[in-house]
């Protein structure tokens, strides 16, 4: 499976996925005019990955900020690749005074029920 990278813009977040490690790496601002198709390339990546998953699965997020429409888009990622493997992980970075992006792990955490490990860098 080849990585998805694309990089960063002031509107858009860095995507690096490696499909053959099981490393799903997101960080970054994150207010698209359309998140839809920002990240239609995002789930259909996370689809082919899904087919054929590796034994251990790692979410990061590391955000600087995002809006409301891209919290839909974390918890629809972090539910696609749920369902691709029972062996997951998520790290949530935030940087020191990014109180509220710590807030919003937590939210996520409580809204979906699963386990985040929140850390500040």
């Amino acid at each position: 499976m080849e990585k998805l990278y694309i990089e960063a813009t002031k509107q858009t977040p860095e995507i690096n996925f490696d499909g053959n490690k099981g490393s799903f790496k997101i960080s970054g601002k994150s207010y698209p005019e359309n998140v839809n198709i920002f990240y239609k390339q995002v789930f259909n990546y996370i689809d082919e990955y899904k087919k054929t998953p590796v034994s251990k699965t790692k979410l990061e997020f590391n955000w600087l900020y995002y809006n409301t429409a891209t919290n839909k888009m974390i918890m629809r990622i972090i539910m696609f690749l749920i369902e691709a493997n029972s062996d997951f992980e998520i790290a949530w970075y935030y940087n020191e005074g990014f109180e509220m992006i710590m807030e919003k792990g937590k939210e996520i955490e409580d809204i979906l029920g699963i386990s985040i490990d929140i850390k500040q860098v």
